[in-house]
């Protein structure tokens, strides 16, 4: 039976428009496209993460590759550091030389004392000692002011009496008259500066007390603190408001210290017998 094209055509859209044909997705096909998706994407990433790991250990591997070439005689050797192994260097291969043995450098944990051929001096490391201040009997001496020896004050000496003392071109002034005893105001070319001064009848000059800041032969004097005292007399004794130090063996030295060190300093005669 023939038929024409145009009733082809109608006859197929009909049998196409037949819903007993329609294939209706079913109620989850949203959520099941999604997952899938969402699965694909991971495997894409996974895929890429292990790719990179790949590239970076082929990488590596290249860059160690390269260590090992050669150097100019034919030999190289790695070490890896703080593991204590090393790799054995490659046999000498330049065209025309023979193989030359192998010599183990030194590793990682191994000194370069260790490697040093034998009878060789290796420099040791210089041992760095703490820093401390220095003692006190090693500073530096105070030599300001006059100079207040163990036996007396320019030319007045331990013992003079008053007629002696004038002899000797002092002037004595300011009389402070005391039961066997005179303060007096010492002045003149015969003193490095002007002192205060104790004279007794029995025993002539006992005291002598500048009134500037002096300083003793030993090198103690204005602003020197206690312990550099003691560091230079060993057998002096703290008293109130300073210490007392030998002077030889007829005098003794009376230091008066505040916070700044020595304020003033004193002779005085073991054998005097007025107070103070």
């Amino acid at each position: 039976m023939n038929i024409s094209e145009d009733e082809l055509e109608q006859r197929l859209r009909a049998l196409f428009a037949d819903e007993r044909l329609d294939l209706p997705p079913p109620p989850d096909a949203g959520a099941v496209i999604v997952t899938g998706a969402r699965r694909r994407r991971r495997r894409r990433h996974t895929v890429q993460a292990v790719a990179g790991v790949a590239a970076a250990v082929v990488a590596v591997a290249g860059g160690l590759t390269m260590i090992r070439l050669h150097t100019e005689d034919g030999t190289a050797a790695i070490s890896v550091p703080g593991t204590g192994v090393g790799s054995k260097p490659a046999e000498n291969l330049t065209q025309g030389r023979p193989p030359e043995p192998s010599t183990p450098g030194p590793t990682g944990t191994q000194s370069i004392q260790a490697s040093a051929p034998p009878g060789a001096s290796t420099p040791s490391s210089p041992t760095r000692r703490p820093t401390s201040a220095p003692a006190p009997s090693t500073l530096a001496e105070v030599t300001t002011g006059p100079l207040l020896a163990a036996d007396g004050f320019g030319k007045l000496k331990l013992g003079m009496s008053e007629a002696d003392v004038a002899a000797q071109t002092v002037t004595l002034s300011d009389a402070q008259a005391g039961a066997g005893c005179t303060v007096y105001k010492a002045q003149g070319s015969g003193v490095p500066a002007s002192a205060s001064v104790v004279i007794s009848k029995a025993a002539g000059l006992v005291v002598v007390t500048p009134d500037v800041a002096a300083h003793t032969a030993e090198g103690i004097g204005a602003g020197s603190t206690k312990d550099q005292i003691l560091a230079v007399y060993p057998a002096a004794k703290e008293e109130t408001g300073g210490v007392v130090a030998p002077a030889g063996t007829a005098a003794e030295y009376r230091f008066r210290l505040d916070r700044t060190g020595v304020v003033q300093t004193s002779l005085t005669s073991v054998t005097q017998d007025c107070a103070g």
